[in-house]
């Protein structure tokens, strides 16, 4: 991993000189990017693909916008911790900020995001009244709005949370230097997991609760795919129908009463005979 000299090896979230650290970016975002489209294919009902596409769109820029901002609190944390606590190591202030970030932070973007929904409806902001709509001709510019919008909230959130980890920066170095400890001593590995395999897992959960948040809602018929449902739906009452055809009697709790009762009635004629 990138470190300053031979006698002190700190893991870094960002050198320009080293490859790796490039690279490890990418995969980020890739992974990123590739956990949106498996979300997108677990959806009922199903965005259309330009709706999807916008609001991948937003997500992603978002995402790449918060990790930068992340590895500048990385960065800085590190280097102005309150106290007499210790921890050079940016990338364990990185898992930190990551923690908090889909915690704390999620929990601050909901609540701007349902201000932002109250106040648009109030004062008819037609680009911000219906997040992840865009019909129409002005489809884009309602998409760059609601990007523009999610960008400030974004900004907001990442201030606070540098606030909150500032303040708390003695305990929280107290705590980063425990957790990361165990892999402190294979850097590149440590990279690795704070930005790939730690994210991650929490980066699933961080944009599945945004996005509902954040896409058109179910009643919006135009964000979503109806030939698919159509086809769900005609496909059931054909099935429901054979089955039908298969069982007549079946679905009829009488039926076999009335089956006895025939065969009572033949036994008696046959007697009397």
């Amino acid at each position: 991993m990138a470190y300053e000299n031979e006698e002190v090896r700190v893991c870094k979230v960002y050198d320009r000189d080293d490859v790796f650290t490039l690279l490890v970016q990418i995969v980020l975002a890739l992974f990123a990017l590739g956990s949106l489209y498996f979300k997108r294919l677990q959806e009922v009902p199903r965005r259309t693909f330009q709706t999807w596409f916008l609001d991948v769109s937003k997500q992603g820029i978002g995402a790449c916008y918060a990790h930068v901002l992340n590895m500048m609190i990385a960065a800085v944390i590190s280097q102005n911790i309150r106290g007499e606590s210790v921890l050079e190591d940016q990338c364990a202030w990185y898992g930190m900020s990551y923690i908090i970030d889909t915690s704390l932070g999620l929990i601050i973007a909901i609540v701007f995001l349902q201000m932002l929904d109250r106040i648009a409806n109030d004062r008819q902001w037609r680009a911000l009244m219906q997040s992840g709509v865009y019909s129409g001709a002005d489809a884009f510019p309602h998409w760059v709005a609601q990007v523009g919008a999610w960008m400030v909230i974004l900004t907001v959130t990442k201030f606070m949370i540098y606030i909150f980890m500032w303040v708390f920066s003695s305990p929280l170095a107290y705590i980063g230097g425990l957790l990361f400890a165990p892999i402190q001593g294979n850097i590149r590995f440590e990279l690795v997991f704070v930005m790939i395999l730690f994210p991650g897992v929490l980066n699933v959960i961080y944009f599945w609760i945004a996005d509902g948040f954040l896409k058109a809602k179910k009643e919006h018929a135009a964000a979503h795919e109806t030939d698919g449902l159509e086809d769900k739906r005609v496909a059931l009452v054909e099935r429901e129908t054979q089955q039908e055809m298969v069982t007549p009697y079946a679905a009829a709790p009488w039926s076999s009463l009335a089956t006895n009762a025939d065969k009572n009635d033949h036994e008696t004629a046959t007697a009397s005979v």
